[in-house]
């Protein structure tokens, strides 16, 4: 899909079976040569019983994600494209209590919602059913929840991304070469033993897979039992307090 199409708000084909995703144009990309860097920016309206200890639960920990094996971070980590993520509660003139969800990723929108998808009916419902409208209940499938996270889109005006050009994969390769590189160089500051074997360990070593970084997530456990600010107009001296 070309810019023109996102410019006039048509959906895009996803690659799965011909389904459409009710995507837009994003705003602004981040890119460096042929790489790009993609956000993805909604806004959904809570419920007013709406759960946020189970939300973040879902987010935070193990024994809250299906399956248990993993969590939020290390399920997105495998699908290869999120450089961040991140959710919180505000409100909006459109919908009062809202969540916000940002993310950054490589590939397109429409691959990143293909793979999106993959984390599942079960876990996207314990965090975007907690919001009104959004499909629920054993005849809601994970697709019917992802078309909802996309109808909730909002423009992104201005991002920033410090290595546009890398991927995620491509920043774990190299910082694994570099510290292969290091310990050849102090194997061969010791001057002992035969360079040619300390040579030919080491390019051994650099044909060898790269161990996958772990990533962090930085939940705020106790977000249920507080409330978002709600002064921020009268810090910006735009309205007296009461």
């Amino acid at each position: 899909m070309n810019d023109q199409d996102r410019s006039l708000g048509k959906t895009a084909e996803t690659n799965s079976g011909g389904a459409k995703w009710d995507l837009r144009h994003p705003g602004l990309l981040m890119k460096d040569g042929e790489r790009e860097v993609h956000e993805f920016m909604g806004m959904w309206p809570l419920k007013p019983d709406a759960d946020l200890v189970k939300l973040t639960n879902t987010l935070a920990y193990n024994e809250f994600w299906t399956p248990p094996v993993l969590n939020f971070a290390e399920a997105t980590t495998l699908l290869g494209l999120i450089r961040a993520a991140r959710w919180f509660v505000g409100t909006s003139t459109e919908f009062g209590p809202t969540l916000y969800f940002v993310s950054q990723f490589d590939s397109s929108l429409d691959k990143y919602f293909d793979d999106f998808v993959l984390n599942g009916r079960e876990n996207l419902e314990c965090i975007w059913g907690q919001c009104i409208g959004c499909p629920t209940g054993p005849q809601a499938t994970a697709y019917d929840i992802v078309q909802y996270i996309a109808r909730g889109q909002i423009k992104t005006l201005a991002c920033y991304d410090a290595f546009p050009s890398l991927s995620n994969s491509q920043i774990e390769k190299q910082a694994d070469w570099y510290a292969k590189t290091q310990k050849f160089q102090r194997q061969v500051a010791q001057g002992d033993g035969s360079l040619e074997d300390k040579v030919n360990a080491f390019l051994s070593e650099l044909t060898q897979p790269f161990d996958h970084v772990r990533s962090a997530a930085a939940i705020d456990t106790d977000v249920g039992n507080q409330p978002q600010f709600t002064d921020v107009p009268e810090r910006l001296g735009l309205k007296k307090a009461a």
